[in-house]
C-alpha cells in the first residue's frame, strides 16, 4: 500500500507557480501573466485578456517579446521602455533579500486593430530570482487605469508606507508618503464598495448626505480621481481598504 505522506512529501515540480498563476486567475477580473525575464518569453497569460483582440493565449505567447510594441500605443511605447529600464536598474541596487518585496507600476495605452485604445495600469514584481540573485521570473497584472494619462511610473515596497515615483526629466526616483485615509474615509469607501447610495450610508453611520458629499469630495482630492469609481479602484490597488 502507498504511504499516504508520499503525495504530500514531494517537491513542487518547476512549473508550479503556472499553476498557481491558473488557480488565481479565477479569483481576479485582472489579466496575469508571467514572464521569462531570462529567455525574454511569456510563459502564461490569462485567458481573459480584454485587451489582446481575439488572439488564443498560445498565440500571444508565440508572438515573444513583439507582444507589448504590437499593442501598445506608439507614443506611450518610450514611457514603457524607460519604465522597465529605470526599474530594472533600481532593482539592482537592492540586496538580493530585498528585490521579491518591490512592485513597478506604470499607466500606457493598449492599442486594437482598429485603433482603439485603452488606458491601463501595468504591475510588475519578481516572483523567482536566479542562482545569482537576477530577477528570473516576473509576475505581471494589467487592469483598467485609474488615472487619465500614461506614465505615473511608481515602485512601492510591501509593508512599507512610503511610495517611489520615478520623474522622467531627471532620472530620479523621489520619496512620498502613500495616502493616508480616515477612519470615516475607509468606512464610506467600503460602503460605496458594497453599493450603498449616498443616503443609505448618511442612514447607516446616522450622518447627514451633505456630510458624507464633504468626506467623498476629500476622498476624490487626496487621490487626485474625478469620480467614486476610480477612488475605490485607487484604494485597492493601493491596499488602503
Amino acid at each position: 500500500m502507498q504511504n499516504s505522506n508520499t503525495k504530500h512529501s514531494e517537491q513542487p515540480s518547476q512549473t508550479a507557480y503556472i499553476e498557481i498563476a491558473k488557480a488565481f486567475d479565477k479569483l481576479t477580473y485582472k489579466s496575469i501573466y508571467i514572464f521569462d525575464s531570462i529567455q525574454k518569453k511569456i510563459e502564461y497569460i490569462s485567458n481573459h485578456r480584454f485587451f489582446l483582440h481575439n488572439l488564443t493565449s498560445d498565440e500571444i505567447i508565440g508572438m515573444g517579446e513583439p507582444l507589448f510594441s504590437t499593442f501598445i500605443k506608439a507614443e506611450d511605447q518610450a514611457i514603457v521602455n524607460q519604465a522597465n529600464k529605470a526599474g530594472t536598474a533600481f532593482y539592482a541596487t537592492l540586496p538580493e533579500s530585498e528585490r521579491k518585496s518591490y512592485t513597478l507600476a506604470y499607466n500606457f495605452h493598449l492599442v486594437d486593430e482598429n485603433q482603439n485604445t485603452l488606458l491601463v495600469n501595468h504591475r510588475l514584481t519578481p516572483l523567482l530570482l536566479s542562482n545569482e540573485g537576477q530577477i528570473w521570473k516576473t509576475l505581471g497584472m494589467i487592469s483598467l487605469a485609474t488615472s487619465n494619462l500614461p506614465g505615473n511610473i511608481t515602485l512601492t515596497k510591501d509593508g512599507d508606507n512610503t511610495i517611489l515615483k520615478y520623474n522622467i526629466e531627471t532620472d530620479e526616483w523621489v520619496h512620498y508618503s502613500k495616502i493616508a485615509l480616515t477612519e470615516r474615509e475607509i468606512q464610506i469607501l467600503r460602503f460605496y464598495a458594497q453599493g450603498l447610495t449616498i443616503n443609505e450610508i448618511a442612514s447607516v453611520l446616522n450622518l447627514s448626505a451633505d456630510t458624507i458629499k464633504f468626506h467623498r469630495r476629500n476622498l476624490l482630492q487626496k487621490m487626485e480621481v474625478n469620480n467614486i469609481n476610480k477612488a475605490l479602484a485607487y484604494a485597492t490597488a493601493c491596499k488602503l481598504i
